[in-house]
């Protein structure tokens, strides 16, 4: 990981276990499922900016201690990268021991839904002895048919219901990162930035990490959200 990734929090503490992921039970108890069996379908998780669908990837292959490579389809979106990239990780041997390799493609709601999203659906099929595949989109229906139909579509949505315990166990996360920066901090404050934002927690925590500068979280950081 490269020096501006280690200095960024959301990098930095970016939970490498499922049980560390802050999700909504139902969703815990499926990845954790996943985990428990050592084997990960090919995964369509959707839902809004933030919620951790990345996170939950990333921590799938690592506690399963599977070969994995991350393309960001927003940036990457064209045929090439299928030629470039993913076949040739996809077609080679695992050098893990542990079987199957993962692709995870973020934000698979960019790539071309007329030329590379097509050519997926056959590279599903033809690797599936060795390698899955985990799609994260913000747009479900962004995601052409075929690939809903190759993939368990998993809802990040979370509900009024599940809001409140969401809400309770990151404020426990913020508060352990900035004890650990040495910040200190209003919990009030938290509180409140945390109800604003939610449920965007990666917003949530670049914005700690942004005000930490002045090595306190108060209530001066909330003036920034006044209504002129």
């Amino acid at each position: 990981m490269s020096d501006r990734e280690e200095f960024l929090w959301v990098e930095k503490y970016r939970p490498k276990t499922i049980s560390d992921c802050v999700l909504p039970d139902r969703l815990s108890k499926t990845f954790q499922e996943f985990v428990d069996n050592k084997e990960i379908p090919n995964l369509l998780l959707h839902g809004t900016a933030g919620v951790g669908k990345t996170t939950v990837a990333r921590a799938l292959c690592e506690e399963i201690d599977c070969d994995y490579i991350l393309i960001n389809g927003s940036e990457e979106s064209g045929i090439d990268v299928l030629r470039n990239k993913i076949k040739n990780f996809a077609s080679t041997a695992s050098l893990m021991g542990s079987g199957r390799k993962i692709v995870i493609l973020d934000e698979a709601d960019y790539l071309n839904p007329q030329s590379t999203q097509p050519a997926l659906r056959g590279f599903i099929e033809e690797f599936s002895q060795n390698c899955g595949f985990i799609f994260t989109c913000n747009y479900l229906n962004k995601i052409i048919a075929p690939l809903h139909s190759r993939c368990s579509v998993i809802d990040f949505s979370i509900s009024k219901s599940e809001l409140k315990n969401i809400e309770n166990s990151f404020l426990k996360r913020v508060e352990y990162i900035l004890k650990t920066e040495n910040v200190d901090y209003d919990k009030d404050v938290l509180v409140e930035l945390i109800e604003k934002h939610l449920p965007d927690l990666r917003r949530i925590l670049n914005e700690l990490h942004r005000y930490s500068s002045s090595r306190i979280i108060n209530s001066e950081i909330l003036k920034d959200y006044e209504v002129a």
